[in-house]
């Protein structure tokens, strides 16, 4: 029997974790990716999706970081490859620390505003798990009990989809509804997206399968969710995340759902590092991503999970980090909201977020009483950051493998790479080229191009990450993605 070594677990454990809290894919997803995260997706991050590249390169005149803090200079050292400014919270041995790192503008301190993206999710969960507490519902409650007008919410055996199909991304509701236009030219497409809206594509839609038979993530859901809660309690989603979780939490003036005067909010940055719009939530969609936060709210927040301090949320929060049901990856599970995982001796707990311009990790070990975060205000990838602070022997991504030397392929080389794989049972990958460029983008996320080692093996310059294709006559018959110490084979579809 071959002798497992503990580096060798180490790297299995942050394979296992990177692939179950966050995304298989986190390229694409916070889910979630979204992407979460998971992925989140990842990730409010299917809303940024487009049919074309990314910028592959860093900022084009990049300056040395300016950074401060004990976790500063690892912030730093991102931010000479990708990204504008990050900033990390962390809580070890029972002591919490901040720092902070910026290639443009002020190294952001522990009370700047950034966009929490998914993240929000925990919290609407929290919500969700604070009325069950109080007896006000059920988690196995049919959610169309509370809806307005007696709109039927079922599956696809007519079975009334209940709370905790919603809060664990398996009741089957699409990711986005299709009366939600979401493209990159629309700078706010969350902000207008009303319950009126909300229940006219509820009112059409038809499931396809059983609840509870599949992870599906779901914005839909979450921002269903948020409104459902809403409708039992006689309060909008905002007055009722205040009274039951803000002010018991003591996070009144640190998680906000627009910025109060005076408080620095950071701009957002596209992949490019390019300034981009705020998104807002208003109203529908509001638990699926609406929040705003700073890294010590979240550190808070995270020590009200861990039960750190006397509040009155232990009991939910207990519920929340309770296993309910199955991820899409075999070994992983869900809460409420809450991905799991499994690290070294013990089980995480993780939930990602992005929106356009913003990427967000956040990871609780209740076990040992720590737990991190990690935000960027630019679409790049942080949960390797935040799963390194939490476990310290599990190194961050090497972000020199998207420099690596290229060859140069012909149209005739590429032709037999695209196709359609299937990655997971809910994402796939589309791999197209454009003359003698190589392309990939999976479900719902965003697409970015493949460079090619050789004529088989291509690494991305977004993150890193390598695709190898399988040798075939006329087509590729799979190809295996290689990230953050985990191998994934992904046959194409016929």
């Amino acid at each position: 029997m071959r002798k497992i070594t503990r580096r060798a677990s180490l790297t299995a454990s942050a394979a296992l974790a990177t692939a179950s809290l966050s995304s298989p894919w986190r390229a694409f997803a916070q889910p979630a990716a979204p992407a979460a995260s998971g992925a989140s997706g990842p990730a409010m991050s299917d809303a940024a999706s487009s049919p074309g590249p990314l910028p592959s390169a860093a900022l084009p005149s990049r300056e040395t970081p300016l950074h401060d803090g004990p976790q500063g200079a690892l912030l730093a050292e991102r931010l000479k490859y990708e990204g504008v400014a990050l900033a990390a919270m962390r809580i070890r041995d029972g002591a919490t620390a901040f720092s902070g790192a910026s290639v443009r503008g002020p190294v952001p301190d522990p009370q700047a505003l950034f966009e929490l993206g998914s993240i929000t999710k925990t919290f609407t969960a929290l919500l969700l798990a604070d009325a069950v507490t109080r007896g006000l519902i059920k988690l196995d409650d049919p959610v169309e009990a509370v809806l307005p007008d007696r709109l039927p919410l079922r599956d696809s055996q007519d079975a009334p989809l209940r709370w905790v199909d919603l809060a664990t991304q398996r009741s089957g509701l699409p990711r986005l509804p299709s009366n939600l236009a979401v493209r990159p030219e629309l700078t706010d497409p969350y902000a207008t997206y009303d319950w009126t809206q909300m229940a006219a594509f509820l009112s059409g839609w038809r499931a396809d399968k059983p609840r509870d038979t599949a992870y599906e993530y779901s914005n839909l859901g979450f921002g269903l969710l948020g409104q459902a809660l809403g409708f039992l309690q006689q309060r909008d989603y905002p007055a009722l995340l205040r009274e039951r979780v803000l002010v018991p939490l003591g996070l009144a003036d640190q998680i906000f759902l627009s910025p109060p005067p005076g408080r620095r909010f950071l701009d957002g940055h596209d992949k490019a590092g390019k300034t981009v719009d705020h998104w807002t939530f208003r109203p529908a969609m509001a638990g699926a991503g609406a929040l705003l936060g700073s890294t010590r709210g979240i550190a808070r927040y995270a020590q009200a999970a861990l039960g750190q301090f006397d509040h009155p949320l232990k009991e939910a929060f207990a519920l929340c980090l309770r296993r309910h049901g199955a991820r899409d990856i075999p070994g992983a599970s869900i809460g409420l909201a809450w991905n799991a995982g499994v690290l070294p001796g013990r089980v995480a707990f993780n939930h990602d977020g992005a929106t356009f311009g913003f990427s967000t990790s956040l990871w609780l070990d209740p076990s040992k009483g720590n737990a991190s975060a990690v935000f960027a205000n630019a679409g790049v990838g942080v949960v390797d950051l935040a799963l390194h602070l939490l476990e310290p022997a599990i190194p961050p991504s090497d972000m020199s493998l998207t420099r690596q030397s290229t060859v140069t392929l012909s149209a005739g080389q590429l032709k037999p790479l695209v196709g359609v794989y299937v990655l997971s049972p809910s994402m796939k990958i589309t791999v197209h080229a454009d003359g003698n460029r190589l392309f990939a983008r999976a479900t719902g996320q965003q697409g970015f191009e493949l460079f090619a080692k050789s004529p088989l093996t291509f690494f991305a310059k977004v993150t890193p990450l390598e695709i190898v294709f399988e040798p075939g006559e006329d087509a590729a018959p799979a190809l295996t993605v290689r990230q953050a110490g985990r191998n994934t084979r992904a046959p194409r579809e016929p």
